[in-house]
């Protein structure tokens, strides 16, 4: 009996295979390698060899150097859960350029898939023997990237060793020529700000202070600025100048009318990954545009930056605190920051504190948000508490806890996930009913022994009840997994909480075994009486 395929097309178009196809062989772009004419090609092969054509995967707009691409790890989905066992494809470019990766998934992935995988204009079909061109033609493609990725570099180190802008934004203060886009101009809104804040800089002033003073005039920070004055009018972005913000703008040559660029770039073709470029490889150009501030000016600003250099020169390095990275702000969902204070006390000696604030607050100036302050070993008792309870807890019942928990964050009761459990068999049965009727009725075509019109109208039939029941499948096959995975998760969560049932101490592991982060409030009073919301989030199960 003929293998029935279930036939995945994919159709891939990144911009520069739709820019090239319109400069070579006078094809139109839209007429080449477009995502229509993929499906078109490939939908008609797939009929031509008797197939099922099941779904359609396309990225339009990706590169073939990244694997990452919504369609793509879709139809990879779709092949581990059986939907489809044949992926086609118009030309091998199409799956990618990169030819290790090519390589892994033609050779190791798709066939430990069950899949195969035919590239129509290449002739090649991994169920054949005309396989031995495919590495070949997959490293052209992945030197095509590396050459291209070549050219681009070539062309924009060219435009800045000619002093031309090429950033996509023009820096805060300034904007591009109208003439020439690759200029910088004065934005005389915007360079009014920058000499303020560098004033403010020379005169002694903090960046948090910076950040605060800007924030009380209600200045628009950099990004909407841009957003309001050349742009749409929106963003996405905090309205609040922070810390980093003006530090950045403040040690920025740019305002000098120097240009710096090439200080970050790509590890390689393959890897987009930006990393910090040496200094003997910056390309910089001191008189590209006109200042905003004076040499005298920068030059006061820096040394109030070397004087609080030198005095956190003597300071020890900063080490995780026993909260770092879990606590979370309750009204601005901010992170909170460690910070130790030392107290002298009346008889001499110093005590060290650790406390935890709102890093919002901190880097806007103390103009956002509240302190929300908190000391390690308030926290550390309340927390060892509520640990301590849990375990007592299951140790008293644990049957009771779970079950309480269970009703409470698992989505299906134990009922329905056995019923959803018979239904997956049922449903698993009559499919393979149906694809072994599918290709019956191809058999009998063949034969002679229906008319085509008969195929037809069986084949609209049965494919139509195919694709219902495997619809219907793959959601009861994800509820019952994630019903499954939730009571695997607590379960685990009571397997931790339990052995701390004796613990009289709290140290970093447990805290990272068993908290997934905790949100403060801010303090309030009632009836004289001062009181604070904190929300514990376990791993596993979440606030209980």
């Amino acid at each position: 009996m003929t293998k029935l395929y279930k036939v995945g097309i994919y159709c891939r178009l990144s911009v520069d295979d739709a820019s090239n196809s319109a400069k070579a062989n006078y094809i139109p772009s839209d007429e080449s390698v477009s995502i229509e004419n993929q499906y078109e090609i490939l939908s008609k092969f797939t009929m031509l060899n008797g197939w099922t054509e099941v779904k359609t995967y396309r990225d339009d707009g990706y590169s073939g150097g990244n694997f990452q691409r919504p369609g793509f790890l879709e139809m990879l989905e779709d092949a581990r859960n059986g939907l489809i066992n044949l992926i086609l494809v118009k030309d091998l470019s199409r799956l990618g350029r990169d030819f290790v990766e090519v390589g892994r998934y033609t050779d190791v992935v798709f066939p430990s898939l069950g899949c195969r995988f035919v590239s129509v204009l290449d002739c090649l079909d991994t169920d054949g023997d005309n396989t031995d061109m495919l590495h070949f033609r997959s490293l052209m493609n992945d030197y095509h990237l590396k050459d291209l990725s070549g050219k681009i570099k070539s062309v924009l180190h060219a435009k800045m060793r000619s002093g031309q802008y090429i950033a996509a934004y023009a820096p805060y203060g300034y904007r591009k020529s109208d003439e020439d886009k690759h200029r910088l101009v004065i934005d005389e809104e915007a360079a009014t700000v920058v000499r303020q804040m560098f004033e403010m800089r020379a005169g002694g002033m903090a960046y948090g202070k910076i950040a605060a003073a800007l924030n009380n005039k209600g200045i628009l920070t950099p990004r909407w600025h841009w957003a309001v004055h050349y742009g749409d009018g929106g963003c996405k972005y905090s309205k609040l100048w922070m810390y980093a913000t003006v530090k950045n703008i403040l040690n920025s040559e740019v305002y000098l009318g120097s240009l710096i660029q090439n200080r970050t770039g790509s590890r390689s073709y393959k890897d987009s990954t930006m990393i910090y470029k040496p200094e003997s490889e910056w390309i910089c150009h001191e008189v590209s545009h006109e200042a905003i501030i004076t040499k005298e000016l920068w030059e006061a600003a820096q040394e109030v930056n070397r004087r609080a250099s030198r005095i956190a020169e003597g300071n020890t390095p900063p080490t995780p605190c026993l909260f770092t990275g879990k606590l979370v702000c309750a009204d601005c969902k901010a992170p909170l920051v460690a910070n130790r204070e030392r107290h002298q006390r009346k008889n001499g000696t110093v005590k060290t504190y650790t406390s935890y604030y709102c890093s919002r607050h901190a880097n806007s100036g103390r103009s956002s948000c509240t302190r929300h302050v908190i000391y390690e070993e308030t926290l550390k008792e309340l927390l060892l508490g509520e640990i301590q309870a849990q375990a007592e807890a299951l140790e008293l019942d644990e049957a009771a806890v779970l079950d309480k928990l269970q009703r409470q964050y698992i989505s299906m009761d134990l009922g329905r996930c056995e019923d959803a459990r018979k239904e997956i068999t049922k449903l698993r049965r009559r499919v393979d009913e149906l694809e072994h009727i599918t290709a019956k009725l191809y058999e009998d075509k063949v034969c002679g022994t229906i008319s085509e019109a008969t195929f037809t109208a069986l084949m609209q039939k049965s494919e139509l009840e195919r694709l219902e029941k495997a619809e219907r499948l793959q959601t009861l096959l994800a509820e019952v997994r994630q019903s499954e995975q939730e009571a695997a998760s607590i379960q685990n969560w009571a397997d931790i909480v339990r052995k701390h049932l004796h613990t009289h101490e709290l140290d970093r592991m447990m805290v990272d075994e068993l908290i997934d982060h905790i949100e403060v409030g801010e303090r309030f009073v009632t009836d004289g009486h001062t009181h604070r919301d904190i929300k514990i989030f376990y791993r596993f199960v979440g606030q209980i």
